[in-house]
């Protein structure tokens, strides 16, 4: 995934494997609570994680959903909340393990102070901001203001083709914003 954006030699890739661990995490495991400054970023190897807040009335309402799986966007492959680190603030996100899962962990200090030694990692970097997290995210809070269920509904598929097979179907449908029965309606009329 890296070698799309840039040339890394096996030095460079030593170095830079040794700043993550490899965790193995429990179903069911939360990694992180709301109120605490995020200070890791995880990259999920394999199984399923989501990121989630609670609205006023004690909804949980689902952010993210982290996956390996196909997908247009590698933003599902990073678990982290940037903006609670930088800003030194409780995070308002919940993460929880939702099934066995592999992950590569690093702080966000170590990546940060290892960007920084190398030009072309901060080049990676901006890309990864720019293109992975501020345009899906940019696009994600767009279409929960603007697009109709159905089109919500629609989006996801066209960006995650696989996501019904890996991920229950309340959690998806609190990530579209839907009751489950609406989205159990929008997967009978997509048929």
């Amino acid at each position: 995934m890296i070698e799309h954006y840039i040339p890394v030699n096996d030095d460079e890739w030593a170095y830079a494997c040794k700043i993550f661990d490899m965790k193995h995490v429990k179903k069911g495991t939360m990694i992180h609570y709301a109120g605490d400054v995020f200070s890791d970023i995880w990259f999920i190897k394999s199984g399923l994680a989501r990121s989630y807040f609670s609205d006023m009335n004690g909804k949980d309402n689902t952010w993210q959903l982290y996956f390996r799986g196909k997908s247009k966007h590698g933003l599902n492959h990073f678990m982290d909340d940037s903006v609670s680190f930088s800003e030194k603030k409780g995070s308002m996100l919940n993460f929880e393990i939702l099934e066995d899962s592999v992950f590569y962990v690093a702080s966000l200090e170590a990546i940060n102070k290892f960007i920084s030694q190398e030009k072309k990692w901060e080049r990676l970097a901006r890309i990864w901001i720019h293109d992975t997290y501020y345009s899906a995210t940019y696009k994600r809070v767009l279409s929960l203001m603007s697009e109709t269920a159905a089109e919500r509904y629609e989006r996801l598929l066209d960006e995650y083709p696989l996501i019904l097979d890996q991920v229950k179907s309340y959690h998806i449908a609190s990530y579209l914003g839907v009751a489950p029965q609406t989205l159990s309606k929008l997967k009978n009329e997509s048929r």
